[in-house]
This record gives structure tokens, C-alpha cells and sequence, in this order.
């Protein structure tokens, strides 16, 4: 609820639910309507938002597996099996068909 339209919409349902106390007549039991359908879209977003942040994370997860975790390196002349994070600028690696790139 950090977003500044959802801060706006809670303090737009709050003050139409309490105007809705002070309706008289036939329109006192329609009155509590609209508040109730901005909590049930406030309350809708924040699922859709936790529902995306899942989503992103699983498929973070899966990019990362996708990543090699090491690298055949030619290093000072030599070649070493190093973890890919490890890899700097200047390092040769060495890839073979069918082989992912760090």
C-alpha cells in the first residue's frame, strides 16, 4: 500500500463511509455501497500484487538456474574451472557446443 493512487483511494472509501453515517432516507442503506466496492478494489490490487511479486520471483528463480555456475577460464596461461562469479575482465573462457555462456 506504498502507492500514492492507493493512499488516495483508502482516504476516498474512508470519507465516503463516513458520509454514508450520516445519509438519511432511501439512499441511508445504498449509501455504504461505494465505500465497500473501493475496499474490495483495494483489497483485489494488493492480491494481483502479491500474485505478480510470486510470479516474478519464480521466474527469477528459474533465470537462475539457467546461469552456468563455472567457467572453463584461461587464466595467467592456464586453464581453470573457476565458479562464474569469479570471472573478470581479461579472463579467456573457454566454451565447447552445447555449453551455456557465463
Amino acid at each position: 500500500f506504498d502507492d500514492l493512487l492507493v493512499k488516495i483511494l483508502l482516504i476516498s472509501a474512508l470519507i465516503s463511509f463516513a458520509l454514508a453515517f450520516f445519509e438519511d432516507g432511501d439512499e441511508a442503506d445504498t449509501a455504504f455501497v461505494e465505500p465497500f466496492v473501493i475496499f474490495l478494489i483495494l483489497i483485489i490490487n494488493a492480491w494481483v500484487g502479491v500474485w505478480q511479486e510470486l510470479n516474478a520471483e519464480k521466474a527469477l528463480a528459474a533465470l537462475k538456474k539457467l546461469q552456468p555456475e563455472e567457467a572453463n577460464t584461461i587464466r595467467n596461461g592456464e586453464l581453470k574451472q573457476i565458479p562464474a562469479a569469479e570471472l573478470v575482465p581479461g579472463d579467456i573462457v573457454q566454451i565447447t557446443a552445447g555449453e551455456k555462456i557465463p
